[in-house]
């Protein structure tokens, strides 16, 4: 029984192990697809700038777009001037008049009389005789301490005033002026009557004295006329002197000065801008500068005004103080007037009419009072000058015959940036240049240089077109916006791009007001100038000869390890002959190995009339390659006509259509 049990437990586990050991295996090859790519003419040039439109029958062109003119037109009309240099010296300044007043009454003299009172008295009829030599020496005190200390005069005048208030004549009146210090006579007078509430005035130049300001005037001598009978005796009846300078200009003087304006003028200053005659700009960027040195004791104050100049409706106006300065250190006061509107006509109602380019404005010079004593040489002044520099917004009126030039220009263009080598026969290529014009006057255009040059190969080539091509003006409406003009010019451009080129250099010239001045104003606004736009329309139809179209693909494919053949299924539907060739390479863009060489990819079936009727197939193999290193893969298709005569013409339903597949080995287990 124990062995027939243990036959039993060794059969089963035989079985048990047999069952395991012998699990059924299947060695197979699987051909898996791996991506499906459809790819147009889009697909190809998804790289470049090239714009892609088809007509109405799906026929494709390409369109280049690249801006033409870069030009600053803020240079284009710029306003700046200095305005003539002013000194405004101390002594070409009027200083304010010195008045002085002395009365002698008639009682005074009759007081000194011996039994005057007796005589005359005050408020009785007395026939009045000849009195000879009544007054003499007769000393009247004159202070003008209110007024200065002591000043020299460069010029003035010295002004007597005898007023007659007696009831009878006075006769060989002699009155002279003296310095109380030093007795130094000033100026003398003389009349040999003044009637009876009559008045003797006379002036003599002080030019170059020296005056304190204490002063003696002495009635040298005065007699009294008879008089025609009897007169009342009025006791205050009196003779007045007036004493007065005038016309003071000061070569120095220490005294207490007054608020006085030294100098005022109306300025019309006029910019230089060539041919230009504007009538009115909009400021964009604009200062004016006052530059002032003052030598004088006080403080002066400049009012400055241009009345040309507004914002808002108000007129420009600002008052500054121009402290003493003594070590020829200018103070400049600088004023922005950026969105201010500038009226170029000059003054309003100015005579002989409206003017052109010129800013008016006005000018007050003032010395300040402080209430002190100071003193002033005829040397201290204020020395002044003005700056303007203005950039406008818009401009009014003739611009004048101005040329613009947009230096020459190299851009770099990526417009066949798609095309390794080879060689492309356009049938048509038109260059257009489309001008907007958005300023208000006629001008012409000059294309000096529009060339096209390939770095790498070395080869240029260049339209030849240098004639006068004429653009229209703007026009402005009533609120203010523009009207501008189009205007575009057509240039064959065949041989420019067949070169593949990477680099465009223009360079072209803008004649404004090339036949002089319209009947209409002109204008110009800065940030609304002329633009040119260089399109180039490329049909395509051509012929192509060894041309190189390159791209590069992300490989992106799991257990790419196991592969062991990879297929490559295209169908061809452009009517193209290429060769292939497949380049792998690793993430930095590295090659790895070269996976095809020069297949040769049919094109498609065309008929009679060139279309495509039927696409062609080609299928690649590509094997033994060590795949796991593989990260990206390079193709290049080199494109040939089958004619070099005809143009083929391509249609936006022309495709290529990959099928990438792959052959894994593997082994299958039940």
């Amino acid at each position: 029984m124990k062995k027939i049990l243990l036959v039993s437990l060794t059969t089963l586990l035989l079985l048990a192990c047999k069952h395991e050991l012998e699990k059924p295996t299947w060695d197979v090859d699987m051909i898996v697809p791996l991506a499906h790519f459809q790819m147009n003419i889009n697909d190809i040039l998804s790289d470049s700038n090239l714009n892609i439109v088809e007509n109405e029958e799906g026929y494709i062109s390409l369109i280049y777009e690249q801006d033409l003119l870069n030009i600053n037109y803020d240079s284009l009309i710029t306003l700046e001037t200095k305005s003539e240099e002013k000194s405004i010296r101390i002594d070409s300044v009027n200083f304010n008049d010195v008045v002085i007043e002395q009365i002698i009454t008639i009682g005074s003299v009759i007081t000194e009389l011996p039994l005057g009172e007796i005589l005359f008295p005050d408020g009785e009829d007395r026939q009045i005789p000849n009195i000879t030599g009544i007054v003499q020496n007769d000393t009247i005190p004159i202070d003008a301490s209110e007024y200065f200390e002591t000043m020299t005069l460069y010029n003035g005048m010295l002004n007597l005033k005898l007023t007659n208030g007696y009831p009878t004549d006075i006769s060989n009146v002699s009155f002279s002026l003296y310095n109380a210090t030093n007795l130094n006579l000033i100026g003398t007078f003389f009349t040999p009557i003044i009637e009876s509430g009559g008045s003797y005035t006379e002036s003599i130049s002080i030019a170059g004295e020296t005056l304190d300001h204490k002063m003696v005037g002495i009635i040298n001598n005065m007699d009294i006329e008879s008089s025609n009978g009897q007169v009342t005796i009025n006791y205050s009846d009196a003779i007045t002197t007036k004493i007065s300078i005038t016309e003071i200009q000061i070569m120095e003087a220490t005294a207490y000065f007054p608020n006085q304006l030294l100098h005022e003028e109306n300025v019309e200053q006029s910019f230089k801008l060539g041919s230009a005659r504007l009538t009115e700009i909009g400021i964009k960027e604009g200062t004016v500068a006052i530059n002032v040195l003052s030598t004088l004791p006080d403080t002066g104050t400049i009012i400055y005004a241009i009345p040309s100049l507004s914002k808002n409706g108000i007129s420009f106006r600002t008052s500054v103080k121009v402290p003493p300065n003594s070590n020829g250190v200018m103070t400049q006061f600088v004023f922005n007037f950026s969105g201010y509107t500038m009226d170029l006509t000059g003054k309003n109602d100015r005579e002989g009419g409206d003017t052109i380019n010129t800013i008016y404005a006005t000018l007050e010079a003032y010395l300040d009072s402080t209430g002190e004593l100071e003193t002033i040489h005829k040397v201290d002044s204020f020395y002044l000058f003005n700056e303007y520099s203005f950039t406008p917004e818009y401009a009014i009126g003739y611009i004048g015959q101005d040329t613009i030039e947009n230096a020459p220009e190299n851009i770099d263009t990526d417009v066949f940036n798609f095309v390794s080598s080879g060689m492309l026969n356009l049938k048509k290529v038109e260059i257009s240049i489309a001008v907007v014009n958005y300023i208000g006057a006629d001008a012409a255009l000059v294309i000096n240089d529009l060339s096209a040059s390939n770095i790498t190969t070395t080869v240029s080539a260049a339209i030849d077109n240098s004639e006068l091509h004429y653009i229209k003006r703007a026009t402005l409406n009533s609120n203010g916006t523009i009207n501008p003009t189009n205007t575009t010019i057509t240039l064959e451009a065949d041989e420019l791009l067949e070169i593949f080129p990477n680099k465009l250099t223009t360079h072209s010239t803008i004649y404004l007001n090339p036949n002089g001045e319209a009947n209409t104003a002109d204008f110009l606004y800065i940030e609304q100038p002329m633009k040119a736009n260089l399109g180039v329309e490329i049909p395509l139809s051509f012929i192509a000869n060894n041309l190189v179209l390159s791209k590069i693909s992300d490989l992106e494919i799991d257990n790419i390890e196991e592969i062991e053949v990879l297929y490559i299924n295209i169908e061809n539907g452009l009517p193209l002959e290429a060769k292939l060739i497949l380049v792998a390479l690793n993430d930095e863009n590295q090659i790895i190995d070269t996976l095809i060489s020069n297949n040769t990819i049919l094109a498609a079936i065309t008929n009679t009339q060139g279309n495509v009727t039927e696409n062609r197939t080609s299928v690649i193999e590509i094997k033994n390659t060590d795949f796991l290193r593989i990260s990206k893969i390079q193709s290049l298709a080199v494109f040939n006509t089958e004619s070099q005569t005809d143009f083929v013409r391509i249609y936006d339903n022309y495709t290529i259509d990959i099928i990438l597949s792959a052959k894994f080995s593997t082994t299958l287990i039940e």
